[in-house]
């Protein structure tokens, strides 16, 4: 009976897990100033070459700067805290669920949730002190 709720709770996770990671890697997309708005105007052009639109609309080699792939890496690490957050508090509540009223697992759970929320608190601070960081370094000239 444990393992058929673990397996499911695994495959539940894994889930939510695939979901998170896209949702963290597909880019928002906004259509007036996003891409489509941006093929638009790159295709009014007379002289639009493929090479052209496709300048205009994902950039060159010239406009990828280190602060943008660090802020990246960074903002990617983090989200990815943030669905291990979500992990272990769904763990902790299956765990405290399942206790039947015993209280050594209800204290094993309790840790585990205590322990997640101070992870995201200080994943919540980090990011917010990275942003601060790389905002205030993108600005020096």
């Amino acid at each position: 009976m444990f393992k058929k709720k673990a397996l499911s709770f695994i495959v539940l996770g894994g889930l939510c897990l695939s979901f998170a990671w896209a949702l963290a890697v597909v880019p928002n997309v906004i259509a007036d100033d996003g891409i489509i708005g941006k093929i638009k105007n790159a295709s009014n052009d007379n002289s639009a070459s493929m090479d052209n639109v496709a300048g205009q609309v994902y950039g060159s080699n010239k406009d990828i700067k280190i602060n943008n792939i660090i802020t990246t890496v960074i903002n990617t690490i983090l989200g990815l805290l943030g669905v291990i957050f979500l992990i272990l508090t769904l763990y902790a509540g299956f765990t405290w669920m399942t206790a039947m009223g015993n209280d050594e697992q209800v204290g094993k759970s309790k840790k585990i949730l205590t322990a997640a929320i101070i992870g995201m608190v200080i994943v919540v601070t980090s990011y917010a002190i990275s942003d601060f960081v790389l905002n205030a370094l993108s600005n020096i000239k």
